[in-house]
């Protein structure tokens, strides 16, 4: 890590906005996906509901590919100051990229996605990046984000934002665990799309914390 204050500052300033761009797009996320599907879905009907990975299938998917790409490459660039939370991030920003080129297969397609593969193939690929994106996002929440014991004595809302992280992070892994019970008991579609939003909304909301957006947890 360098020392020069200079660059310190610059970090500093990149990993703010890196975390304010993250926190707006995953909390608008899943409105998005819904906004995006419905009126524009294409193959299957309805298609917005099951997950917002199957807004990859409307017609304007562009638009939500193009956003998770970009996020995937904030994530893969983030300016951690933490050599655990970079590697997290990273990971997180890989599987991002994942779920991006390896799409749920559908039925009425052979093969899919960037490297056209077979549906089937696909899917298996998309359910694994996917399940490290959530699990990342549930260990950034619970176990990195918070403040240290040595950071809490020069804070003021530092033990309030780190109840936040927590209970956040046990929200992200409990609906973890209900998209992990859903591949095996298959449920209404919509309830993939609610499960997220208990995944996406959280962390989005973590992202804004961190990034000194919610002026009641400021110091």
């Amino acid at each position: 890590m360098t020392n020069d204050p200079i660059q310190k500052i610059s970090r500093k300033i990149i990993r703010i906005y890196q975390d304010r761009i993250l926190g707006f797009s995953f909390i608008f996320l899943i409105p998005a996906a819904i906004l995006l599907g419905l009126p524009t879905s294409q193959y299957t009907i309805p298609s917005w509901w099951h997950s917002v990975s199957q807004t990859y299938y409307a017609a304007d998917s562009a638009v939500m590919t193009g956003m998770l790409c970009i996020c995937g490459i904030m994530f893969i660039t983030h300016r951690s100051e933490k050599l655990f939370e970079k590697i997290i991030f990273v990971i997180a920003g890989v599987s991002i990229l994942g779920v991006v080129a390896c799409p749920h297969g559908e039925e009425i397609f052979e093969h899919v996605g960037l490297f056209h593969l077979h549906n089937k193939v696909s899917s298996r690929f998309h359910i694994f990046f996917a399940s490290i994106m959530f699990i990342s996002f549930g260990i950034l929440s619970f176990f990195n984000f918070p403040e240290t014991a040595e950071e809490l004595r020069h804070t003021k809302h530092g033990r309030t934002r780190n109840t936040i992280y927590r209970v956040n992070g046990i929200i992200i892994f409990i609906a973890c665990l209900f998209m992990l019970l859903r591949q095996f008991y298959p449920v209404y579609d919509w309830i993939g799309i609610v499960v997220e939003w208990f995944i996406f909304t959280p962390f989005g909301i973590d992202m804004l914390i961190k990034a000194n957006i919610i002026k009641f947890l400021k110091d």
